[in-house]
Formats: C-alpha cells, structure tokens, sequence
C-alpha cells in the first residue's frame, strides 16, 4: 500500500500552524471522488462475466451439504400444493353428514398440523444448508482475492479505485452477491420447481382443460420476472458506485486520524497541541 507521510515536516514543531498529512498516492479533492467513482463502475461493467459453472466448481467441496438442502427444499416446496389439495378436499366434508363432518374434520386439522410441523423441519433445515454451503464458498473466494491482491505489482494500489477503502466495500458487495446467487437464490429456485412441479401434476390430475389455460399465461409470468430482475440489477449496479465513494472517505479519515496520533514520538511534544491537531 502507499506509504503515509505527512504534507508539512514541521506538524509537530513548534510554529503558529499544524497540517495533518494525508496519504500522497490518493487525490480526496472535490473532483476526485466523483472521478473515482465514475473509474469504478466503469471498472465494474469493464470485468468480464464469470460463468456459473466456474461458481459452482468452486463449490464442490460442499455438494453433500448441497444435496442435503436441495431435498429440504424440495420437500418444502411441495407442501404448498399439497395444502390446496388438502384444503379442496377438506370443503367436501361440510357436505356430508354431522357425524362424518366431525371425524372428518378432526381428521384434515391433524394433516394441516402435520404439514405445519413439515414445513417448520424443511425450511430450517433448507436456511441452514444453504447458508453453510455459502459461508464456505464466500471464504473461499475472499482468500483467493487476497492472494491475488497481494500479489499486485505496487502500481496497481496507486489508482484510486484499488485504494483499501475500496478494495473492502469491493469484497463486501461481492460477497454478498455470492451468499445470495448460493444461498437464497438458489434455494428459493429449488422450492420453486418442486412447488411448479407437484402442482403440474396435481393440477392435470384435476382437471387437465383448467391446467392447459393457466399454463398459457406461464409467458407473461416469466416476462415479468425477467423485467423485474433487469429492473434491480440495475440499482445494484448504481448502488456499488454510491458505496464506492463513502468508503473511500472513511478510509480517508481514519488514516488521517491515526497519522497524527503514531507520528509523535517525543514526550515533550504538549498533549493539547496534539489535541489542538486532531480537532
């Protein structure tokens, strides 16, 4: 990284001004941050995309914790057709004799009861898999950003937008977009297909013409979700450039908090010019 020197030798001689010194290989001016914030998202838009399979290489060592979460997720996503179906035939007991309703009735709360209890085991077990699967994949990615970080020749941290402000909301944003793509998503798509599944199946078993004329809106469904998703990837693209700048002046301001505070050596040095300094 940069080495930190201050701007003014005499900052802590005795004289009727003081400077704090600011990192000489950054530019915090006015024009600078916007600038920089403009390097890096074209920096960001500049990267090339990574395939998924290269993601979920990097997460094989964990494919039994996978799997494991894929079943809690799929059991979980069939409940909810099976509830519907559960709820249809639970309608036809009110038509039956009072007797029957009764036993009938005793009957399909103990099956929501037991769904509800399904449900509960499945989802817990589906959050925790999942979210271990990619804890695991975000250290392993972080420790071969470092290693590829540190191996940077000096020039590279010089740009404004390699600074270690950066670089941390870099890694920050970037982990969480992996947690998410390998935890949440991924289970939810999951759940989701085995949801669309036992309802296909239940729906044909039904009545296949109702099936045929819900199916035939499946395209608008999607065509929504596909605007819907462009629609936030582009306020997570403006969100990493709005973050980008803050991070570069805390940065900023920590080590100019802490230069003044390792540089006196001296213990003549007065503690209130020190304090006069800081404030």
């Amino acid at each position: 990284m940069p080495s930190l020197r201050s701007t003014s030798h005499g900052s802590f001689r005795s004289g009727t001004s003081s400077h704090v010194g600011l990192p000489t290989g950054f530019d915090v001016s006015d024009t600078a941050l916007p600038e920089a914030g403009a390097n890096y998202g074209q920096s960001v838009q500049n990267h090339p995309k990574v395939p998924l399979r290269r993601l979920a290489h990097l997460n094989k060592p964990e494919v039994l914790v996978l799997i494991a979460g894929a079943i809690a997720a799929t059991v979980n996503g069939a409940i909810l057709p099976t509830i519907g179906l559960l709820i249809s035939e639970a309608i036809k007991s009110f038509f039956k004799p009072p007797h029957q309703l009764k036993k009938d009735s005793q009957f399909w709360a103990l099956m929501f009861a037991v769904l509800g209890i399904a449900s509960l085991f499945a989802f817990s077990s589906r959050t925790y898999l999942f979210s271990v699967a990619g804890c695991k994949l975000i250290k392993r990615v972080r420790s071969m950003c470092f290693e590829k970080v540190v191996q940077m020749e000096v020039s590279w941290f010089d740009e404004s937008e390699n600074s270690s402000g950066a670089i941390g909301a870099r890694l920050s944003a970037d982990a969480a977009t992996i947690r998410a793509l390998v935890g949440d998503a991924l289970a939810q798509l999951v759940q989701d297909l085995a949801s669309a599944t036992v309802g296909l199946v239940i729906a044909f078993t039904a009545c296949w013409q109702l099936a045929f004329i819900v199916l035939a809106l499946i395209p608008l469904i999607g065509l929504n979700g596909y605007v819907q998703i462009k629609f936030l990837q582009g306020f997570s693209a403006d969100a990493k450039v709005c973050f980008f700048i803050p991070s570069i002046i805390i940065f900023f301001t920590v080590a100019t908090f802490v230069t003044p505070h390792q540089a006196p050596t001296n213990s003549e040095i007065p503690h209130a010019k020190i304090l006069s300094i800081l404030l």
